[in-house]
């Protein structure tokens, strides 16, 4: 399953009629191909981007140090499961593998994820970047 979301994500890296981009800190950016819904999380690598978070992802908070991240994973119909909440985080300064698709931690609940930053010292870190339309 993870194998063919990935699989979704980097198809949606493809410079095809984007809806949505925008740069982040460390090589990654949030791309949306055909609509705010196919929200991804993608890095730059060369002139290749990659597909690291399938959709939907519709809150980012960043500094220099890390990305967080709030996604509403596809449900079992392909659309956005909104009652379902995963939070992800990115560190940008150390790399936790070679391969940029396994670099992060995650997915998370809620309680899963303010452990996480309570244990990274990075409590003060928030969502500033919030797609109203897609929580």
């Amino acid at each position: 399953m993870f194998s063919f979301l990935l699989s979704i994500a980097v198809i949606g890296c493809l410079d095809v009629g984007e809806a949505y981009q925008e740069d982040l800190n460390g090589g990654y950016s949030l791309l949306a191909a055909d609509e705010k819904d196919d929200m991804i999380l993608c890095y730059t690598a060369g002139e290749d981007r990659i597909g690291i978070l399938a959709p939907t992802v519709f809150g980012v908070g960043q500094n220099d140090s890390f990305i967080i991240i709030e996604q509403h994973p596809l449900g079992l119909d392909g659309r956005p499961n909104k009652a379902d909440i995963s939070y992800y985080i990115i560190p940008l300064k150390y790399r936790l593998s070679k391969s940029h698709d396994e670099n992060f931690y995650g997915p998370m609940s809620s309680s899963g994820f303010d452990r996480k930053k309570n244990e990274l010292g990075i409590n003060a870190l928030a969502f500033t970047i919030i797609f109203k339309d897609l929580e």
